[in-house]
């Protein structure tokens, strides 16, 4: 769990911080800054699992079992999307028989695979589950308080039901915020407090 405190963002801008502090409830007036936050989460596990990073930041554990014997994905592999979208839609559970070779549960046989070559626990790039299947949500902690941002995946299982990323991470941890993740989310901050000083404060300067 990651936390960022609100008051030592914008320390150094006194200003910003008196008058945050005479606004009632500043945190009701989060809720556009949290949508932002959540998108910049969504982007940055696309961008991070894409360049081969784990959840810290670093490189991950190459696979060795693929690619074997390369080939591009097939159209019913990328479930009929666009080669060149820049994020594959969400598809996890059910039945896929309207896609040759696709498995239930949104899977590929092994050994279609093995003839993938996205970068380590995504095989078929930006169509792959766990960036298709991240997703995030934002709510209030409670009322007034402070706001929680989290990422989880979404019905990634195998064709017999059974969620198996837990153990993938354990070699291979897509979990947590990347630190130039983390930094992009620091820096909306202190001009979120700015812009909300501005529409909300009522005192005088």
């Amino acid at each position: 769990m990651i936390t960022l405190d609100l008051e030592s963002a914008v320390a150094g801008c006194r200003r910003v911080e008196r008058r945050l502090r005479e606004i009632a409830n500043i945190m009701d007036h989060a809720e556009d800054l949290m949508e932002h936050w959540r998108r910049l989460m969504e982007e940055g596990n696309l961008r991070g699992v894409l360049a081969g990073t784990d959840g810290d930041g670093n490189p991950m554990l190459p696979v060795t079992y693929r690619p074997r014997n390369p080939r591009q994905m097939t159209v019913s592999e990328r479930l009929g999307q666009r080669v060149n979208k820049r994020r594959g839609r969400l598809a996890g559970a059910g039945s896929y028989d309207e896609h040759a070779g696709v498995l239930p549960n949104n899977n590929l046989t092994s050994s279609a695979y093995r003839r993938l070559s996205g970068p380590p626990l995504a095989p078929r790039g930006q169509f792959s589950r766990v960036i298709t299947n991240f997703v995030t949500t934002t709510f209030q902690t409670e009322e007034h308080g402070a706001w929680a941002v989290i990422g989880t995946w979404e019905d990634v299982m195998s064709p017999t039901d059974y969620h198996f990323l837990p153990d993938l991470f354990e070699t291979r941890n897509l979990r947590g915020v990347r630190p130039d993740d983390l930094e992009r989310i620091r820096a909306t901050i202190l001009p979120w407090a700015k812009l909300t000083v501005r529409s909300l404060w009522d005192g005088t300067s």
